[in-house]
């Protein structure tokens, strides 16, 4: 039974630990005041796009934050939008293509 539950626990600690030290990141830069809260940088989403989140990952890139949305417009498309966590711009909007 021992075995069984560190099992359970290899397979499930990974993901659970990538989510944690993603937000554990956004945390960090909010409390340092390098990013805007992401209530703020979502309302400006959802004022500019017609749809729904489905899900957001904060990400530097190039030495830049950011929030990605995926979200879900009324007629079932698939979104991805880019913001910059700084600003709150939304650098690009457009289809979310499966990779």
């Amino acid at each position: 039974m021992l075995r069984l539950i560190f099992l359970c626990l290899a397979f499930w600690a990974p993901p659970a630990a990538a989510g944690l030290d993603d937000m554990t990141r956004a945390r960090e830069a909010l409390e340092r005041d390098e990013v805007l809260p992401l209530a703020t940088i979502l309302g400006m989403v959802q004022e500019k796009i017609d749809a729904r989140v489905i899900e957001v990952e904060f990400e530097e890139e190039n030495g830049q934050y950011i929030y990605e949305f995926e979200l879900i417009t009324p007629d079932g498309r698939l979104l991805e939008a880019i913001a910059d966590a700084v600003t709150g711009e939304i650098l690009s909007i457009g289809e979310d293509v499966e990779d």
